[in-house]
């Protein structure tokens, strides 16, 4: 029987929003506050190229997150500049604060289906984070009032690693004092959600809300394209008391 659910941010509970653009302006400004005159296409194509590096380097292998003054130091090597400890620093809180100013807008459905489920069940996030750490979603969970249905919230900037590792699904479920078999995972990323939930032996659900192309190599086990069509999956499961077998 289902006692935890967990779930994905971006795309899932989030509608994606890029932020990129607001970033290499500032940086641009920045920049040139430092009399470090850079055109801006300089400063795009390092931080695309460090950007799409790191994201493609992380999916490789060990799947270790990538924190932002490690991107920026990253950024800085590339267009040949140097700046010290401190001005890093500011450049990565403002990146990082970015979406603070325009916070992303929460998917359909997205509070009814999560008050609904938290009056029976324990709620849980697990997030991938790239620029934005865990610290300022927090935030703006807070603001959209639905921070108050989880009892735990977990980011890969927090843990160390994102998904699909083993770990950081294993952390949320500790925190929850719940067993694999016992939890459902929610999320949009076959390669991350699905293929990270079914790996350390949760039930899956794949919002599928973009009509993404399966892969016959990672199969949910329930697919969904309304949030609030979760609720019906949850309730199936808890009457006819199905659960994974591991």
């Amino acid at each position: 029987m289902i006692e935890a659910i967990t779930f994905d941010l971006w795309n899932t509970l989030f509608e994606n929003k890029s932020y990129s653009k607001n970033r290499i302006e500032f940086l641009e400004r920045y920049l040139t506050k430092k009399n470090q005159n850079i055109r801006q296409n300089s400063i795009q194509s390092c931080y695309n190229e460090v950007f799409n590096y790191l994201e493609m380097n992380n999916l490789k292998e060990d799947f270790k997150h990538v924190y932002t003054e490690d991107r920026i130091i990253r950024m800085l090597k590339c267009l040949d500049i140097h700046l010290n400890t401190s001005e890093i620093k500011e450049i990565s809180i403002t990146m990082e604060e970015e979406m603070l100013k325009d916070p992303p807008l929460l998917k359909e459905g997205v509070v009814d289906t999560l008050k609904h489920l938290s009056t029976n069940y324990k709620i849980g996030l697990i997030s991938n984070t790239g620029i934005t750490p865990g610290k300022v979603i927090r935030k703006v969970m807070e603001r959209y009032n639905i921070l108050q249905y989880f009892q735990i919230t977990v980011f890969s900037d927090e843990i160390g690693y994102n998904k699909p590792k083993r770990i950081i699904f294993q952390k949320t479920l500790e925190a929850l004092e719940c067993k694999p078999e016992k939890s459902i995972h929610v999320g949009d990323l076959l390669h991350t959600d699905i293929k990270g939930a079914k790996g350390y032996g949760m039930l899956s659900i794949w919002f599928n809300d973009m009509n993404q192309k399966r892969d016959l190599d990672i199969i949910s086990d329930f697919e969904v394209k309304k949030m609030i069509n979760i609720i019906n999956i949850i309730n199936y499961l808890h009457n006819n008391n199905i659960k994974r077998n591991c």
